[in-house]
């Protein structure tokens, strides 16, 4: 860490890790308040979406446009648990209460997160044409190119904004520390030039590549099948075109602003007026906004989101029924060493009365069925008394005549 205080000068300061020159203690507090309802709608959006895609992937439901959906949430979920937070307490001090590493990593981290949103957005654009044109293969390639596209899609979004973490640092005023960004002089000419080319790469051609392949794609969907199946595949690739492009479009539009106070802040000229207060906190909340979005937008448009979600919720509502007799007072009512034990019972036959009439036993019943099964039976009431008599208790008559 820096230990030597530097003198206060004129110029622009360029903040990295939040604006850090919010001197309104109400607006603070309404920016702390943003935050955070982003924050926990973000999260528990993006983190329902996650559990969805991998209930499908469980089942077999496996596809590369689910794959990338997967990896464009883990981007926003990583924001709302790595970004959002240290943010929100960058704008509720004057100073830089953090440390080194938070300012070297705040900003250079949420540059990763969003360029790989962007190289998302632009291949799903394409896996979308490719739905759409050829329904019936579900465009699913094999797990380990997935894994090698995502692979490469974060590891260039992490080597493109090193200069955000090289020349961000922690500076020691008189009154207060601050964390902004200082470009050494002989750094000045390459800073010059990854300004004007970084927003190229991480936004201008990943979104003009999106748009083409989704106006492709609506194209596409505009040609009317005549078999029942081919109008199926339209209208689910029409669905998937519309929930895609609604995404891009929200991306694009609600980062644009981020962009244009990045670009102001890296051309202003010596003595030149810096972006309004304001504008900069909107384009802030912006970016962190769009995290939030993206699971409205999947639940609003797509049908296997909303069963998705319906069969977690049923899941949950399943469970805490099971749970319930776990409860003290259930447990009084039907632990069984709290019921008093019954009286010495009384094995009844299966066939009698009183088993068929739910134990109401009148009293001259029960005396008749006491004594047909404590006495035995005469045999004068036997109608057939030769079934139970040996050969030679048979009466002799019946011998004679044969008739055994």
């Amino acid at each position: 860490v820096l230990k030597a205080a530097l003198c206060h000068t004129n110029e622009f300061v360029h903040f990295a890790g939040g604006t850090q020159d919010v001197d309104s203690r109400e607006l603070r507090i309404v920016m702390l308040m943003t935050l955070g309802v982003i924050c926990v709608v973000g999260f528990s959006g993006n983190l329902l979406v996650i559990t969805v895609l991998i209930n499908n992937a469980r089942k077999g439901k496996t596809s590369m446009i689910n794959s990338l959906i997967l990896n464009l949430s883990m981007a926003d979920l990583l924001i709302m648990l790595f970004c959002v937070p240290f943010r929100a307490v960058a704008y509720s001090k004057p100073s830089w209460a953090l440390g080194w590493f938070i300012c070297k990593t705040a900003d250079w981290f949420l540059q990763c997160c969003l360029a790989v949103k962007s190289f998302t957005v632009a291949v799903l654009a394409k896996a979308c044409f490719m739905y759409v044109t050829h329904p019936s293969k579900q465009v699913q390639i094999k797990h380990h190119r997935i894994m090698a596209l995502i692979t490469s899609i974060w590891g260039i979004a992490f080597i493109l904004p090193i200069p955000d973490w090289l020349y961000a640092t922690v500076k020691y005023e008189t009154d207060k520390v601050l964390c902004v960004f200082e470009i050494p002089t002989y750094a000045s000419d390459v800073m010059a030039v990854f300004a004007k080319v970084y927003p190229s790469l991480v936004y201008c051609l990943p979104m003009s590549f999106a748009f083409v392949y989704h106006w492709k794609a609506f194209r596409r969907c505009k040609r009317r099948g005549t078999k029942t199946q081919t109008l199926r595949n339209q209208i689910r690739g029409r669905r998937l075109t519309v929930m895609l492009f609604s995404v891009s479009l929200t991306f694009a539009a609600m980062w644009a602003p981020e962009w244009v106070a990045w670009v102001w802040m890296r051309h202003i000229q010596k003595n030149g007026s810096a972006p309004p207060l304001s504008f900069t906190l909107m384009a802030q909340m912006l970016v962190f906004t769009i995290s939030s979005v993206n699971p409205l937008i999947f639940v609003a448009i797509s049908e296997e989101f909303r069963e998705g979600f319906k069969g977690l919720w049923k899941r949950m509502i399943s469970r805490k029924s099971q749970r319930a007799p776990d409860v003290p007072g259930a447990q009084s009512q039907t632990n069984p060493e709290s019921v008093p034990p019954d009286p010495a019972p009384t094995k009844e036959p299966s066939d009698s009365p009183s088993s068929k009439t739910g134990n109401i036993v009148l009293s001259d019943m029960e005396q008749f069925w006491h004594d047909r099964q404590n006495t035995p039976g005469c045999t004068e009431d036997d109608p057939i008394p030769w079934e139970h008599q040996k050969d030679s208790e048979l009466p002799q008559h019946m011998e004679a005549t044969g008739t055994i």
